[in-house]
């Protein structure tokens, strides 16, 4: 009889223990990662582990969207869809907007984000079979299209609040994937955008095209900024699917030359304008020669960026930026997949 109950007892701790395991399995890696440094008790997400100058950009959720899907976590996803909604959904009488930064006092969105969380919401009503998530992304989508566009581009933010919008366009705000399939669009006027944008005297891409004026301007006058770069140059494939030779060949020849890539630039004789190294770059870079069909340096990036702060055991997330880690999180992950997630190609 003793025996009997020793064994019962035995067979209850096991299924406790199994439990708990499911349990925990259910936050692993990443998702821990996020919970235990850069998530408050109201799931939004902070800029940086650090308490203080704590910002909740609508850019951090909607990268954590984006691994989210990725990764296939449909619980976690609903859970930040949700903040979404409460904490950075703007409804106005014009539309539906997304507030850049979660305040009270924003009443200004930032396309780039916007775009983002369009793209990952409609790839999420496929995934997670939840016609919701579409819904919401073709109302944020008419909100822009609504008061954003300007001759065929959609401008980099709108102001609610006096009813007004910006004439520029940040270049690396572009996504191809939302022009695309967006008919209000003029998308010829976004491809010669980028390509114009190219024929500069050095390897780099001009940042900043005033729409009204259809001017380029700089970012910086001396410098130019290594994750915007990337990301045109992303874009400039996209919409050529061609390489752009000078920055492509400079590029190429600063990693074989110096085995790093820098945060930042001079224009003038191409030398590294900051000291430090960027986790976010060295993803891009994997993404852009991904692109060009690079296998050899896209390889040789991924061991940079695998040795990069936040894959350290010991990683001290104060002063690892939220846009940083998902960047290196989401590449490494891509990596993983071969860059192909089920049907879709991730880029």
């Amino acid at each position: 009889m003793k025996k009997k109950r020793v064994y019962v007892i035995l067979l209850i701790v096991l299924l406790m223990s199994c439990l708990l395991a499911l349990g925990f399995q259910r936050k692993i890696g990443v998702q821990q990662v996020v919970d235990n440094n850069y998530k408050t008790n109201k799931d939004l997400i902070k800029n940086y582990a650090k308490e203080s100058n704590t910002q909740y950009l609508s850019e951090s959720i909607g990268q954590y969207l984006y691994y989210l899907l990725l990764a296939e976590d449909e619980k976690e996803f609903k859970q930040q869809v949700d903040s979404l909604r409460k904490n950075f959904l703007a409804k106005q009488p014009n539309g539906t907007f997304i507030k850049w930064v979660a305040t009270a006092e924003t009443t200004t969105n930032a396309s780039v984000d916007d775009f983002r969380i369009i793209e990952v919401l409609r790839k999420a009503s496929t995934r997670f079979q939840d016609s919701s998530y579409l819904k919401l992304a073709d109302e944020l989508e008419e909100a822009l299209n609504s008061n954003q566009l300007t001759d065929g581009v959609l401008v980099d933010f709108y102001d609610w609040n006096v009813q007004k919008k910006t004439n520029t366009l940040h270049l690396s705000y572009i996504n191809h994937q939302i022009i695309k399939e967006n008919t209000a669009v003029d998308k010829a006027a976004y491809q010669k955008i980028v390509i114009e944008s190219s024929k500069l005297e050095t390897p780099f891409f001009k940042e900043i095209y005033d729409v009204e004026k259809q001017v380029y301007l700089s970012a910086d006058k001396g410098t130019v900024n290594m994750i915007d770069q990337l990301m045109i140059a992303i874009q400039y494939i996209h919409f050529t699917e061609q390489i752009p030779k000078a920055f492509d060949q400079w590029l190429k020849e600063e990693w074989d030359t110096k085995g790093k890539l820098f945060g930042g630039y001079l224009k003038e004789d191409l030398a590294p304008a900051v000291p430090y190294e960027s986790s976010a770059v060295y993803a891009l870079a994997i993404l852009y020669f991904n692109l060009s069909h690079e296998e050899t340096y896209v390889n040789e990036l991924q061991s940079i960026l695998l040795n990069q702060p936040s894959f350290d055991k010991n990683a001290d997330y104060s002063t690892i930026h939220f846009f940083d880690y998902m960047w290196s999180e989401t590449v490494n992950l891509l990596y993983k997949n071969d860059f192909v997630n089920k049907q879709w190609e991730w880029d």
